[in-house]
């Protein structure tokens, strides 16, 4: 019984619930002011084979539908028996039964159900939002059977989840490595990864999926600016000039990866800025790109440097003079081993 105000009395007064039929009613003047009521609260049942309360098991109904899955997830189960069982079945019977169920079972939906489990637990090690997995399973749940979308148990399975929550990432414009992801993939190599991300790629572009092609193949360098420069503890003036660097060298042919290019640009920004320096090997363990790539990327964007550079950060005379003297430095030192 809770306090509420009656429309008819137009005071607080205790409200009771009927249970049998879903009514609120004022107990001053019975006037009914909710009908049909829903309880939220759960509903339990027991699943008793006796009377005796020896195994009074109070077990929850059941879980609620799943519509990635073709059967809604509503399957009967029959379990196999057990040695010491009491039942009101013989153990002949319930043996048959688990052996024609097993028979007539979509094995399908049981790989299906472990990718989903494989995919949870790859999104909570990545602490990946609620969202990233439910597009993941989304993706693995296209995987039907038929013709080349056939799931594959072991590691084939594990590549597939890892690369669907790569795909997912993408599409959500959140940027997670095929490094990181294969971290946390139970041994799973980049190779099969990429192998399986293809795969995905084709399935979705033959469903015609709604995703953009520049969303789904390219990396979100904007939220890896943030994220790099964070781990990197670079200064607001410099996360600015990296931003806007990156965001201009995409109208120039620079022919290396997105990743390649902001390690490249954080890497001369800081070497800029008189008082954020970060080493070269620094920048690489964080971007995850190894330290000649990050020469090499350097020196790609030599000849464009002083127009991608933000004229507010540092001067044209200013940028070529400073990537002259790193160059020059490193063909040097190259050239004395």
């Amino acid at each position: 019984m809770e306090e509420e105000t009656c429309l008819d009395c137009k005071r607080a007064t205790i409200m009771v619930i009927d249970h049998s039929s879903g009514d609120t009613i004022c107990s001053e003047c019975g006037l009914v002011l909710e009908a049909h009521i829903i309880d939220f609260f759960e509903e339990w049942r027991t699943f008793a084979s006796d009377d005796n309360g020896s195994d009074r098991d109070p077990n929850r109904v059941g879980a609620p539908t799943n519509p990635l899955f073709k059967s809604g997830d509503l399957a009967t189960v029959i379990e196999k028996p057990k040695e010491n069982g009491s039942s009101f079945v013989s153990k002949d019977d319930i043996s048959t039964l688990y052996r024609a169920q097993n028979q007539v079972k979509n094995h399908e939906e049981d790989l299906i159900r472990k990718a989903f489990s494989e995919t949870q637990r790859i999104t909570e090690a990545l602490d990946l939002d609620i969202k990233i997995k439910s597009r993941a399973c989304e993706i693995i749940s296209r995987f039907d059977g038929h013709a080349n979308t056939k799931l594959r148990r072991g590691k084939k399975l594990n590549a597939l989840c890892a690369a669907s929550v790569s795909t997912a990432c993408r599409e959500l414009n959140l940027s997670r490595t095929l490094k990181e992801i294969s971290m946390v993939a139970n041994g799973v190599s980049l190779k099969d990864i990429r192998k399986q991300a293809l795969v995905i790629k084709h399935l979705l572009e033959s469903e015609q999926a709604s995703v953009s092609g520049a969303n789904a193949s390219t990396i979100n360098t904007g939220e890896l600016v943030r994220r790099f420069c964070s781990k990197l503890d670079i200064g607001q003036r410099e996360i600015k000039a990296i931003r806007e660097a990156v965001e201009k060298s995409a109208n120039f042919v620079i022919r290396r990866n997105p990743k390649s290019i902001l390690a490249a640009v954080i890497f001369i920004i800081s070497h800029i800025s008189q008082t954020n320096k970060r080493p070269i090997r620094e920048i690489a363990i964080v971007s995850e790109v190894v330290e000649n790539t990050i020469k090499n990327s350097v020196k790609d964007i030599f000849p464009c440097a002083s127009k991608i550079i933000p004229n507010w950060y540092a001067c044209e005379e200013d940028v070529i003079k400073k990537l002259r003297d790193i160059i020059a430095s490193w063909d040097s030192a190259k050239l004395s081993v």
